[in-house]
């Protein structure tokens, strides 16, 4: 199942292990690893990211810039901001990640990270959550997880497909209106299009994302180099149909 990670810990080092930990659960296929962030809080507030890599892209961290849409749709317009060791977060980030003009949705994020903590964001497939748990449970403090398709890209169809029903309600309500109120609804109208095309164009970035996402996972679903035993063999077959499931599912909602 699609994941989104996000681990805390007490120190960047810790941090480090945890993202080293998620890589070689990918080399061995227990999971399939995504994008990855560190970010690290100093003890003088500063948020700086320490390591950003999708592996879709095969490329790493950026300067003055972050590849990573999945990320980017987590910032969107359904304000899907996850918090850090305790819920939903306001504020901004330091200039440090200002100056890096990453995305709203880590800015959120490092806003809550604890003086002198580490978090550890990765989007993943997992077929139970026991590997990642081994690995992460002994040295984070706190470990979350968020079901992508359920709590992210369902509830963003969602809301696409309620902005579409009150342009409708609303051009009806135009043909009807008579002077100034004509000119209420026309302006109604005009705010409701602009939804609609920001939220439109949010899903189809994310969607191409997504898409190349699914598409090294699968390609990358294969057995590991040693004999894998029937149980390897019948989880990994699982997946790779699971993923090759969803990817088609994603093409047919464009």
């Amino acid at each position: 199942m699609e994941k989104m990670i996000q681990a805390l810990f007490n120190n960047e080092v810790e941090a480090f292990t945890g993202l080293q930990g998620l890589q070689q659960l990918d080399q061995t296929k227990d999971i399939s690893l995504g994008e990855t962030y560190v970010l690290t809080k100093d003890d003088d507030g500063k948020t700086a990211i320490r390591s950003a890599k999708d592996k879709a892209e095969g490329t790493g961290v950026v300067s003055g810039g972050l590849v990573g849409g999945l990320l980017g749709l987590l910032a969107g317009p359904l304000g899907f901001i996850v918090g850090v060791a305790g819920g939903m977060i306001a504020g901004s980030a330091s200039d440090t990640l200002r100056a890096e003009d990453v995305s709203d949705y880590l800015d959120k994020v490092s806003a809550n990270i604890p003086t002198g903590k580490s978090v550890l964001i990765a989007h993943v497939w997992e077929d139970w959550e026991t590997p990642v748990d081994t690995v992460l449970l002994p040295i984070s403090i706190d470990l979350k997880r968020f079901d992508v398709h359920e709590e992210l890209f369902l509830p963003a169809q969602s809301e696409l497909s309620k902005t579409n029903e009150a342009i409708k309600a609303a051009e009806t309500k135009y043909l009807e209106a008579q002077g100034a109120e004509k000119a209420d609804w026309n302006a109604t109208l005009a705010n409701l299009r602009t939804k609609r095309e920001q939220l439109q164009r949010q899903l189809d970035v994310n969607t191409d994302q997504q898409e190349k996402q699914y598409q090294a996972w699968i390609d990358n679903t294969q057995p590991p180099t040693t004999e894998p035993s029937a149980d390897t063999r019948e989880r990994l077959q699982n997946r790779l149909e699971e993923q090759q499931k969803r990817l088609a599912q994603i093409k047919r909602n464009r």
